[in-house]
């Protein structure tokens, strides 16, 4: 991730190829979407499963001693870091790695067989990110 708001929040995830965005453009809370907030939060099947960081299990937490050095926004990824996202078509998982947090989302059997994107939503201001 290149540029993020300290104040605002950027999702990352994966959902179905042929999902139209909401009325705001965005597609994380579209049924066949997964992924994670910037903050914490985590969704599957387009529901939060998790509501904020607190609720993250331990052994999904990398560096907790850097959470006291970030914004409530910037918790699991931040301008600056490289989020590692897998999908894993075969154990049906998904998975997020920063820094700081190391997330394993399973996919409902619904989802088994869909094809999949990869999905960046941003909050208000100025983001940046760079894939490869």
């Amino acid at each position: 991730m290149v540029k993020k708001p300290a104040l605002e929040w950027l999702f990352i995830g994966v959902s179905a190829a042929d999902i139209q965005p909401d009325s705001d453009g965005l597609t994380r809370f579209h049924s066949s979407s997964y992924g994670i907030w910037s903050h914490g939060v985590v969704a599957a099947a387009g529901k939060k499963i998790i509501r904020d960081f607190g609720e993250l299990p331990v052994t999904s937490l990398v560096r907790t001693d850097w959470f006291v050095h970030r914004t409530v926004y910037d918790t699991l990824f931040r301008a600056g870091d490289e989020v590692e996202v897998v999908l894993d078509c075969t154990a049906h998982t998904l998975r997020l790695q920063s820094p700081t947090v190391q997330h394993v989302i399973p996919i409902q059997q619904q989802h088994h067989q869909q094809k999949w994107v990869l999905n960046v939503n941003f909050s208000l201001g100025e983001h940046q990110v760079s894939l490869g």
